[in-house]
């Protein structure tokens, strides 16, 4: 406000600030109706946003749903007859050959999505089928530390194994540690519990022990329970 009219009485500041701010508004126009505009754009952009995410994410979990498909086939003795219309391999890493195809697709182009990040997981899958475990391990470790939680665990229970099953049992036993500690609804805490207590059986039966103990412990009413008391049962 100018300051000739500081001095004006309240009734005529009230109305000396009306007519001013509506004399901004008539002035600046064109600014309050892009600013309004640009307001409204953004909104749809969220929204438009969030419906092609949701439509990518559809189109990628079809996709994975087919490579699961692949995946998930038999694998039948050699000389086996394949029925038509149905899928069957003669080998693991046949399947993991043909299965890989079509996650390398989801991962191409869907990458950034949920299926995405699954099917790098199962990539490490297909990888460690076929004999390449320093690719297995490639993908696993780019999943196990994704924000995806769940699907971030499973990588990290894939990749626990894979390192005992190439002789790095204290990084098997860290990552299985890790699982224990933040257990998620794919990993839950039991079954890191026991994969570790497995790994111990044969080397550190105490250790084991404490673990099945546990286990049955916090399970009693839960068949993993059961499993635990008769695999400690067989400690040496």
């Amino acid at each position: 406000m100018r300051s000739s009219e500081r001095h004006q009485l309240k009734e005529d500041q009230f109305a000396a600030a009306t007519s001013q701010t509506f004399t901004w508004a008539a002035e600046h126009r064109n600014i309050l109706t892009y600013g309004v505009l640009a307001i409204v754009v953004i909104a749809a952009l969220l929204v438009g946003g969030f419906y092609y995410q949701q439509n990518r994410e559809q189109q990628a979990s079809i996709l994975l749903g087919d490579a699961l498909r692949i995946y998930s086939a038999p694998v039948v003795p050699a000389g086996t007859t394949i029925p038509p219309g149905e899928i069957g391999f003669f080998s693991a890493e046949e399947r993991a050959k043909q299965a890989s195809g079509k996650f390398l697709e989801v991962t191409d182009n869907y990458g950034r999505t949920d299926s995405g990040a699954m099917a790098k997981y199962f990539l490490g899958l297909c990888s460690q089928d076929m004999g390449d475990n320093a690719k297995a391990e490639e993908y696993l470790k780019s999943v196990a530390g994704s924000r995806r939680s769940d699907i971030g665990a499973l990588a990290k229970n894939a990749l626990a194994s894979l390192y005992h099953e190439t002789g790095r049992d204290q990084q098997a036993i860290d990552a299985y540690k890790s699982l224990i500690d933040k257990p998620t609804n794919t990993v839950p805490k039991a079954q890191a519990q026991m994969a570790l207590a497995e790994l111990y059986s044969a080397k550190d039966p105490a250790q084991a022990r404490k673990l099945y103990e546990e286990i049955v412990k916090e399970n009693a009413d839960n068949p993993i329970g059961n499993i635990a008391n008769a695999r400690m049962s067989q400690l040496k």
